[in-house]
């Protein structure tokens, strides 16, 4: 339950505006979640889904006195200032929480198959020269690789140190370049693709020492949803590290995730639950576990198709 002041407009009323009379007409709501539940599917490619459901909000308006509403506006001040640290932790923790949500979102849009981590032997702290190194890192592979990109979130190593966690697909094994002799005779030469990547992160982060590792599954490539998940787990360190205002990621040559699907309401957690089950084709194996918050109010399940081989032969050849 929580108690909003309103203006005309619907926005926030400050107490120093209601107090000098700047802002007379407000709105007192009560505002609880007790409606029926929102039931949204959000199909974002390559076979991922994910089921959300929530209940509405329901506002019921309440008649306040001019000096009761000032008491309850002051009230919310001095607690605010009493608390402020934790206040500016819960602005930080949805600020985070909306972030990884978005970069969940679009590694598995993307169909990410393969985590890169840029490392420096240096103890190379500066963020923006970091972030100035990855925006070349990746304009300088996508000439080898047009349709390179990557989701990544920067961490600080324990000795201070920046890293960079990457998410990207569809590296090919082997990159073969056609190259000419004295005499123009062409030969086709044949570089492990991780080599190639590992020398333009250096020839990018000069005299940093670069380095860069690779994980991908043996045998095949990873699942989307848990790569999504391990970039995800760092925007919540990022946040609380970095400096305010700064991105905590980035995102290169990945397009946007589509909108989500209005599936109706339903009064009942039953009918919830119900939908969402109802929705995924016989071929999707869930994510996880279905998480159901404690007060009962909303719904996360995750869904994904199993891994198909992709179509390409496993080289790119560089001209």
């Amino acid at each position: 339950m929580a108690i909003a002041i309103l203006d005309w407009k619907g926005k926030p009323v400050k107490t120093s505006d209601f107090a000098s009379g700047r802002v007379r007409d407000v709105q007192v709501v009560e505002i609880k979640r007790t409606g029926p539940f929102s039931v949204r599917a959000h199909d974002l490619g390559n076979g991922h889904l994910e089921i959300t459901a929530s209940r509405q909000q329901v506002a019921t308006e309440l008649d306040w006195s001019a000096s009761r509403i000032l008491d309850h506006m002051e009230m919310v001040d001095r607690h605010r200032e009493l608390h402020e640290d934790e206040y500016r932790q819960k602005c930080i923790t949805v600020a985070a929480n909306r972030a990884k949500t978005r970069v969940r979102k679009l590694c598995k849009a993307m169909g990410a198959d393969t985590l890169l981590t840029l490392t420096y032997r240096s103890n190379m702290q500066d963020l923006a020269l970091c972030k100035k190194h990855l925006k070349e890192f990746v304009r300088r592979v996508t000439r080898e690789l047009p349709d390179f990109g990557l989701v990544a979130a920067f961490e600080y190593q324990d000795r201070g140190a920046l890293h960079v966690h990457a998410a990207t697909c569809r590296i090919p094994k082997f990159f073969h370049k056609v190259a000419y002799s004295k005499h123009g005779v062409p030969s086709l030469i044949r570089t492990k693709s991780y080599d190639l990547l590992r020398a333009i992160w250096r020839s990018v982060t000069k005299e940093h020492q670069g380095n860069v590792d690779v994980s991908r599954r043996k045998g095949g490539e990873r699942s989307p949803a848990r790569i999504a998940s391990y970039i995800a787990k760092y925007i919540s360190k990022g946040y609380a590290e970095g400096e305010k205002w700064s991105n905590r990621w980035t995102k290169f040559g990945v397009s946007d995730v589509p909108k989500p699907l209005d599936m109706g309401t339903v009064d009942r957690p039953l009918d919830m639950v119900s939908i969402a089950y109802s929705f995924l084709s016989s071929d999707h194996e869930v994510v996880g576990k279905p998480i159901y918050s404690h007060f009962g109010d909303w719904l996360y399940l995750a869904a994904e198709k199993p891994i198909k081989k992709p179509a390409f032969a496993g080289s790119a050849t560089v001209h």
